[in-house]
């Protein structure tokens, strides 16, 4: 039988679970608005996707009565969709009658990309085919080239402009969503802005903002409203990076950073400073793994700004899309892979690597110097007002297609007889060392001129 006392006591619980239940919801209160603060500063948040990184954020969002969290963040989905990393295998190396192509930029010039196919013989059952990135825009033919793309299944990486285009078309899905968003879009859409009419609408007037940089009715909006479903899956499918783990190499639209330029090349945390444990590993085994490493230990290699934007490193050290700045990262990316001496190589002094440029004098006591590490192969695009640049470990093949110059393609293990088209003039090469032992041909198509 219960007596009084007994009740009071099943009333009253102790005094730490009454604690307990109290710090509970302000707990998970906490907890939530720590992620969507985390969430909303990330470095690819939607506000940062196109900006260079600078010391301030310049591209607030636009004011609107959109939905806001609880630290009054505005709540935007991922327009980003960012895929960093996809494996290709292949035996190129042993199979002599398969080959690797790849091609620099087509935006959008569909007619110069067939023309290119048929000049090297692509055939899709024993060739595999890889584009650079920058598919659409600029050119006159983008969802024909998608078109294409899509329906053959050909891989690829994603480059900036793909990057607009995709992100253009998560907005305006997004905003059709919401209420009253479609009545909305269909209404700007019939008005027929220009980026600047738009702009001299106010703020006031847009009820679903988007971030100052973006033009509405621009090629990318314009690409990103027309393009099929089909089309979209496909960008919304393609890595920032394509791994080549027989060859070595990486594939990416911008390009990638052998070390932290911000640090000494021998600091412990560049990954090409230290070689992996081996653990009953393979040699190779182990390439591979320091080769994921420059991806994942290098802090400005996990930004995808850096993948889909970067032309130069300045002199001290910060990643660029200008041309004219520091030295392009290319040719750090050669000088360190000069350096690789093998798993075994002597460790040195604390040196710096950092910045592009180097004292004399610290750069040729580097080239002494040898880094635990094997050469690893970038391939890149994005480039083309440095047209072919061919490098012992990196080849942009950007040769400027939609300003009227050419369309270019790298062949892989081709064993076939060529001859170099005398008036491609320095935009093909009829043979060149690639990765650590096997050939490679480059092969370009003139390009009509653009008006």
């Amino acid at each position: 039988m219960d007596t009084g006392q007994d009740g009071a006591n099943e009333l009253a619980p102790p005094r730490s679970s009454l604690v307990r239940r109290a710090a509970s919801p302000l707990v998970i209160a906490v907890f939530i608005v720590t992620l969507l603060w985390m969430g909303f500063t990330n470095d690819y948040s939607i506000s940062r996707l196109r900006d260079e990184p600078t010391s301030e954020d310049s591209s607030e969002l636009l004011e609107s009565s959109a939905d806001t969290d609880l630290t009054g963040h505005r709540t935007f989905p991922d327009f980003g969709q960012y895929a960093k990393l996809q494996t290709v295998q292949g035996d190129w190396l042993e199979d002599q009658d398969k080959r690797l192509i790849l091609i620099g930029d087509i935006h959008g010039m569909a007619n110069s990309f067939e023309a290119l196919l048929e000049k090297v013989d692509y055939k899709p059952a024993q060739d595999t085919l890889i584009h650079l990135g920058d598919i659409v825009a600029k050119g006159p033919m983008s969802l024909e080239v998608l078109d294409q793309l899509s329906r053959q299944n050909i891989t690829g990486v994603r480059g900036n402009h793909d990057q607009m285009v995709l992100e253009w078309r998560g907005y305006m899905d997004w905003v059709q969503k919401q209420k009253g968003g479609l009545k909305w879009f269909e209404n700007m859409v019939k008005k027929k802005l220009s980026p600047k009419e738009y702009e001299d609408l106010g703020k006031s007037q847009k009820k679903f903002p988007f971030p100052k940089d973006w033009e509405w009715g621009s090629d990318h909006w314009t690409i990103a409203r027309k393009m099929s479903t089909m089309h979209y899956e496909y960008l919304r499918n393609l890595p920032l990076i394509i791994h080549l783990p027989s060859l070595h190499t990486f594939a990416v639209h911008a390009g990638i950073l052998p070390i932290d330029p911000k640090k000494p090349i021998h600091e412990k945390h560049q990954p090409l400073s230290n070689a992996p444990t081996r653990q009953r590993h393979t040699d190779n085994e182990m390439r591979t793994r320091q080769e994921l490493s420059i991806l994942s230990d290098i802090p400005q290699n996990e930004k995808p700004w850096t993948l889909l934007n970067m032309r130069s490193i300045t002199k001290k050290g910060k990643v660029s899309r200008k041309t004219d700045v520091g030295v392009p990262w290319a040719e750090m990316w050669n000088e360190v892979q000069n350096l690789c001496g093998g798993f075994n190589a002597r460790r040195s002094s604390d040196n710096r690597a950092g910045g592009g440029e180097m004292p004399e004098e610290e750069s040729e006591d580097l080239r002494k110097k040898k880094l635990p590490c094997h050469p690893t192969t970038v391939v890149y695009g994005h480039a083309a007002s440095r047209g072919l640049d061919i490098r012992r470990w990196s080849q942009g093949l950007d040769t400027g297609c939609v300003k009227g110059r050419r369309l270019t393609a790298m062949l892989v293990g081709d064993r076939r007889s060529g001859s170099v088209d005398e008036s491609a003039g320095q935009e093909e090469v009829e043979w060149l060392r690639f990765g650590d032992s096997i050939k490679a041909r480059v092969i370009s198509v003139q390009c009509p001129p653009r008006h």
